[in-house]
């Protein structure tokens, strides 16, 4: 298989570095804005399978140069150039998986457009070529683990998913969490986007708006994260879902409260508008991200006592939660999954980087478009048949574990 990757940054480069370890790939094309970012990258992994270029994913004609030949397009730049990359992947015959999209997609899926409606989906349909939406960690993850769920019960209602992190650091006061400086760990920008956007829930069938940080509750995650703030926060699963799962009713995604971007966001500095400080015009939401390490930074460089560090402070938790009924009764299944990043040593050893959240699910959709009779179109992870997309990740010898547990009533 040979593999078109765009965008070099801390996903692409993961996923890189996951696919050159894989006998089924050949061969990995890595392109970039700029070249030195991918070759960087490339050097770092060695082993042969890379090349590297540059690509304009604006584009169309460009990203289908750089995907001559190739049998997967793997979009990895921000998730408002979908059209551009996906258009230039369709013209190159080649099929199309991302991590996460944005416009127009979102807003048809609120007007209730069908995925078969969706733009570019009668022509990759019509071509024959897969185009493989939200395959990375949420979305993707999130909606293997949702279809998995659900296909225990006769019929869905409900699908929550929450997200909880939390640092412990030895001698840390209860309060100094407040200093800490702010990483998301991937794009800082999209990252304060999201925070800054108004969202939707599925509630009762109907799509209900909410305000950026709304419907603010208490959610109890499994220790060592505990007891947390959640709001509603922007992301693909409550677009995607009311369309692939039949006859749901309440989605909704929510994220813990992170204080940072909720402090920027409240004092205007998630704006995108630029403002006139002395002489020079700004938009705000720039300077907030100028201070912030890029992604890349983050994929090859930590030694392994920094990620047996990371694995005994940093701890992120992940809950799905699937409800509807079997055989008569009200049943609601639980995916707990606890940090994907750990253990990092071991992780690094088996992909050459611990930043694998993201980019294993991304590298494992990627093969299983080459490998299965997958549907033509337009296709949502949570579409695919969740064992299948869970023995191939878990085959790459990932040593992942993760509780899943019932309750009746």
């Amino acid at each position: 298989m040979k593999v078109l990757i765009v965008g070099a940054g801390g996903q692409g480069g993961s996923c890189a570095s996951i696919l050159a370890r894989q006998d089924s790939v050949d061969e990995i094309r890595l392109v970039d804005l700029k070249e030195e970012t991918a070759k960087a990258v490339a050097d770092h992994i060695g082993g042969g399978k890379i090349r590297t270029g540059t690509v304009n994913a604006l584009d169309p004609d460009d990203v289908a140069r750089a995907a001559e030949g190739v049998d997967v397009v793997v979009d990895m730049v921000m998730p408002w150039m979908v059209p551009y990359v996906m258009e230039g992947a369709l013209k190159a015959k080649a099929n199309y998986i991302n991590t996460a999209f944005d416009a127009p997609f979102w807003d048809k899926f609120v007007e209730g457009v069908s995925i078969e409606d969706m733009p570019l989906c009668k022509e990759f349909k019509e071509a024959g070529l897969t185009a493989l939406f939200g395959c990375g960690f949420a979305p993707g993850w999130t909606n293997v683990l949702a279809r998995r769920l659900a296909n225990r019960l006769d019929n869905v209602d409900s699908i929550k998913m929450r997200i909880g992190k939390a640092t412990h650091l030895p001698g840390e006061h209860e309060y100094d969490w407040v200093l800490r400086p702010w990483n998301p760990g991937w794009s800082p920008k999209q990252a304060l986007i999201d925070c800054a956007s108004p969202t939707y829930a599925l509630e009762g069938g109907k799509y209900v708006q909410y305000p950026p940080f709304g419907g603010l509750e208490m959610w109890d995650f499994p220790e060592p994260v505990g007891r947390l703030p959640v709001t509603h926060h922007s992301h693909e699963e409550i677009y995607s879902m009311p369309a692939t799962f039949k006859g749901v009713k309440d989605i909704d995604f929510k994220y813990y409260l992170m204080y940072q971007p909720a402090i920027f966001y409240a004092m205007g500095l998630c704006s995108q508008d630029k403002v006139k400080v002395g002489d020079a015009e700004v938009a705000p939401i720039d300077v907030v991200t100028a201070m912030v390490p890029p992604p890349q930074n983050n994929i090859f460089g930590a030694t392994d006592e920094e990620l047996e560090y990371a694995d005994k402070t940093a701890f992120i938790e992940l809950v799905v939660e699937v409800s509807g009924e079997k055989d008569g009764k009200k049943v609601t299944w639980t995916a707990n999954c606890p940090k994907m990043n750990a253990p990092g040593p071991e992780l690094k050893k088996l992909y050459g980087t611990a930043l694998v959240y993201v980019s294993l699910p991304l590298a494992t959709g990627t093969m299983l478009i080459d490998e299965i009779d997958m549907p033509k179109g337009i296709v949502f992870a949570d579409e695919l048949d969740p064992e299948v997309f869970i023995d191939k990740m878990m085959g790459t010898g990932y040593p992942y574990k993760w509780k899943e547990t019932v309750k009746e009533g």
